[in-house]
């Protein structure tokens, strides 16, 4: 929907002849992303997208600059960079943590310093010789393009330019990186090992099916959280199993991820549309899991060079090949089609392509052949689906980490897997059974067959998950914990022991910057919901939580009530009463209000 709109703008300016666009003042990459998909589908005229970033280093929905720069660089952004903010000498900072990144023009575009209103005026603290002085910094941190924003002014931009005309700008490198990203935060494929969490999969997890079914992510959050605790890097996502319409899924999943966990996410799914609707809806870059030689081979490739994103290179075709030699010639034929669309080997991972070892003897030897070979030969970066080599064995956690230890002698970069099962240890009888030694197999199953653990399973209390509900904004659940929880509490005791605390923790993660709007307006509309299905208990109860009557309004002039909108949701879930004029109110309208309304408070 953004992007329809942004393009009914674009095609104006088209038709009235524009050189190049600006995309600028964003402050949220999902909207960034958004602008720069509508140019990029109509036109390949230059387009430079800037950002919003504040004296903390992020914007105000948490984004940082870095993933901004990488998921809107492999979007096809043709210059990046910032404007308006708190002013230069912060931009300086965050031009040089770009510049080793930046494969494009940086774009740097300050206010004249910090806004102030003096005698019913607002004014900027910096003046034209000052702001000139920061202007050469900007140039020397590697900034290639250099105006001024809010506050700026003929002076302003005359000094600048005096100041920087005759300074050599640091000119971008067509740099090669392998990096995936979330709104928050980037993960680069280097000389670190990867972990990618590999538990949201259906398959074999009955509770995430039936939750899925239902279009409930209670065991998804539980999943992503649990891996990014026990240090995932990535989050592989896979909605895939019968009954269920994967392509709208993958949204919903995605967007519930988004906003609980900062880690980047895997796209796992054998279905195009899937892939391509989650790609155009991942507010960051992605990795494709996976791409196999088949006939939909270049047309997923297509998609994938069309969001940036970057994928991996399962060998398989019609049918599964049987060697390293087979698997050697599917992943260079795909790599050959790959460079057509312009790929290098840093946007793919090879996989080793693992089967489970108590089907076929060889398969860990194989996986281990083609991983030295992509390591030495291709130095491309590979990864392992690692818990298929011990499917249906005993012990499968020994066996994983026994063979994740040969893997990364060979050269492995990543593993799917369980982010638990990472730490690799020695073992001779698995060693051997990995080798197709024979009577490995005999052997093993003998030593560990009469082994096993039981895991119990711990109760979480209605209290905890009332609390965890808000404050990780659990909407699709927090009816059925409150029904619950009824039959327990009072529903006044309910909302004032656990929901109410449970929202100040979100205003205090929020004040800490460990949450950002995005988390707050979810926690705030999961507390509105609560409060709503409360309400007929309040009424049985005699409790009017009404504290009070407040009028709200953004002034005249000013068309942004973000700040206002979230202002509103938090105070009406706090008991208050609100009005709420909407934006652009003029004061008239405003004072007539407070005469008809009687507002105990005017905001």
């Amino acid at each position: 929907e953004a992007v329809d709109i942004f393009k009914e703008q674009i095609k104006g300016l088209l038709l009235g002849g524009v050189d190049l666009f600006v995309i600028e003042t964003m402050m949220d990459i999902q909207e960034a992303r958004a602008a720069l998909l509508a140019v990029k589908e109509l036109t390949d005229k230059f387009v430079i997208t800037t950002m919003t970033f504040q004296n903390y280093g992020k914007t105000i929905s948490g984004n940082d600059p870095i993933s901004s720069l990488i998921t809107l660089q492999s979007l096809g952004a043709d210059a990046f960079g910032l404007n308006c903010s708190t002013g230069p000498q912060d931009m300086v900072k965050i031009i040089k943590l770009l510049k080793p990144y930046s494969n494009i023009p940086l774009v740097a575009k300050p206010n004249a310093g910090i806004p102030t209103v003096l005698n019913n005026k607002t004014t900027f603290n910096m003046s034209p010789i000052r702001f000139s002085y920061f202007g050469e910094k900007l140039v020397l941190a590697g900034a290639n393009f250099i105006g001024g924003c809010c506050g700026t002014t003929p002076e302003h931009i005359a000094l600048l330019n005096k100041k920087i005309k005759n300074l050599k700008p640091i000119q971008p490198e067509n740099k090669k990186f392998s990096i995936l990203t979330s709104p928050k935060k980037f993960v680069e494929f280097k000389d670190n090992f990867i972990v990618i969490g590999e538990k949201i999969n259906p398959t074999n997890r009955k509770e995430l099916q039936e939750d899925l079914k239902k279009e409930k992510f209670t065991t998804l959050r539980y999943l992503a959280k649990e891996q990014e605790k026990h240090k995932a890097s990535l989050l592989d996502v896979n909605v895939s199993f019968f009954g269920v319409k994967e392509k709208e899924l993958i949204k919903k999943a995605i967007s519930v991820l988004v906003n609980i966990t900062e880690l980047p996410l895997v796209i796992d799914s054998s279905d195009l549309n899937t892939i391509k609707e989650a790609l155009r809806f991942y507010p960051a870059r992605a990795l494709i899991n996976s791409v196999s030689l088949n006939k939909n081979t270049e047309e997923l490739l297509s998609i994938i060079k069309k969001y940036g994103a970057m994928f991996i290179i399962l060998p398989i075709s019609k049918k599964i090949p049987k060697d390293f030699k087979e698997k050697k010639d599917i992943i260079k034929e795909i790599i050959k089609i790959a460079k057509k669309f312009g790929f290098t080997k840093e946007d793919f991972i090879i996989d080793g392509l693992v089967l489970t070892i108590s089907s076929n003897e060889n398969s860990a030897i194989e996986a281990l052949k083609v991983i030295k070979w992509a390591n030495k030969v291709l130095k491309a970066h590979t990864t392992i689906g690692l818990s298929n080599i011990s499917f249906g064995l005993p012990k499968r956690d020994i066996i994983n980490r026994v063979f994740l230890g040969l893997a990364k002698k060979a050269g492995l970069s990543s593993a799917i897997c369980n982010p638990k099962d990472n730490k690799p240890i020695k073992n001779k009888i698995v060693e051997d059974l990995l080798f197709a030694k024979k009577g490995a197999l005999e052997k093993f199953i003998k030593y560990y067959s009469k082994k096993s653990t039981k895991t119990k399973k711990v109760s979480v209390s209605i209290e905890d998950r009332l609390f965890n509900a808000i404050l990780n904004g659990e909407k699709d659940i927090i009816v059925e914990l409150l029904d619950e929880a009824l039959l327990k509490f009072k529903a006044q005791d309910i909302l004032n022991s656990y929901l109410i605390p449970a929202i100040i923790k979100v205003g205090d993660l929020f004040e800490k910057k460990e949450y950002f709007l995005p988390q707050l307006i979810l926690s705030a509309e999961t507390l509105k919901k609560a409060i709503e299905h409360l309400k007929p208990h309040f009424e049985k109860e005699n409790l009017d939580i009404k504290k009070g009557k407040i009028l709200l309004a953004t002034v005249e002039g000013d068309v942004h009530d973000i700040g206002k909108n979230i202002e509103r949701l938090l105070l009406k879930n706090y008991g208050f009463e609100v009005i709420d004029l909407g934006k652009d109110v003029k004061s008239k309208k405003i004072i007539s209000a407070i005469k008809k309304y009687l507002p105990d408070v005017v905001g």
